[in-house]
């Protein structure tokens, strides 16, 4: 599901350039949540998303891969690591897994049995509490790699 799309250099109101975070992870998988998940589900739902993705019955598109996650205001970006490799002076953000608006992400956890492993949640619609959402999951090689107060644009 890669895309191709051009990025800009974000600047902050005084015309600076806003650093970009990157975080090198392995990508597990994601999936759609039923309207009716609450938030006591989410724990379950990110474990059967762990699971399938172990058993390999996650399809040949999204099968876990080492990734980088960048974030670039407004934008999160999971970019293979292959095109990630780049310094970071001459960054190619033409290919990348998926992008997704800052202000789309409700909601961030991690697991609290294994702290490795994180997800967020995507909302497609902010604006809209009936639209549909779906859950991104991610395993760090260190817990304290992607701390939660980093993944704030």
């Amino acid at each position: 599901m890669s895309q191709l799309s051009s990025m800009e250099t974000p600047t902050g109101e005084d015309g600076s350039h806003i650093p970009e975070k990157r975080f090198p992870l392995m990508y597990i998988g994601w999936s759609v949540l039923d309207r009716r998940t609450s938030l006591p589900m989410l724990p379950w739902l990110v474990a059967e998303i762990r699971r399938r993705s172990e058993r390999g019955d996650c399809g040949p598109a999204m099968q876990p891969r080492e990734v980088q996650l960048v974030l670039h205001s407004p934008f999160l970006r999971c970019v293979p690591c292959s095109s990630s490799s780049s310094s970071s002076s001459n960054n190619n953000y033409s290919v990348f897994i998926f992008e997704h608006k800052a202000q789309h992400i409700s909601r961030f956890m991690h697991n609290s049995n294994d702290l490795t492993y994180f997800a967020y949640l995507l909302r497609a619609h902010p604006d809209n509490p009936e639209a549909e959402m779906s859950c991104h999951v991610f395993k760090a090689s260190d817990p304290n790699q992607v701390p939660s107060n980093h993944m704030r644009l």
